[in-house]
């Protein structure tokens, strides 16, 4: 698999159209652009083959339409993109980047994510549950 970094704005603006959307068509995309910055429909393809070909999103024909859809919902394509980074970093680095990571939301979303990686913990069979209170870091 090639990179999972979304390259560039309309990259970024085409996925989170077809994630809205659930499946789209190059028009569906076009239509769903305010119309100030609607792109041709020639980039806006292109832009999806380009995607298409880094395997981030899947097409089916529809009649003479294809049909795009996202290989991965926004959550999990964000995961393993954070994943491909950190394993390109050292081992001994890997821990301080994730920490740096969870150092910017509200205390609310470390909730959010203390609770299922306690759960991971506990399947993994570990012992120490994750604190991800502001005052714990």
């Amino acid at each position: 698999m090639g990179s999972l970094e979304l390259h560039g704005e309309l990259q970024d603006d085409v996925m989170r159209i077809v994630w809205r959307l659930g499946e789209a068509t190059v028009d569906d995309i076009r239509a769903a652009q305010p119309k100030r910055r609607r792109r041709a429909y020639t980039r806006v393809q292109t832009v999806l083959n380009r995607l298409l070909d880094r395997d981030l999103l899947r097409c089916r024909r529809r009649g003479k339409a294809f049909v795009y859809r996202a290989a991965y919902d926004e959550s999990e394509l964000l995961a393993r993109a954070l994943r491909q980074q950190l394993s390109r970093a050292s081992r001994a680095e890997r821990p301080a980047a994730l920490l740096k990571l969870v150092e910017g939301p509200g205390a609310d979303d470390l909730d959010q994510v203390a609770r299922p990686a306690n759960g991971l913990r506990r399947e993994r069979g570990g012992r120490e549950r994750v604190r991800c209170r502001r005052s714990a870091l």
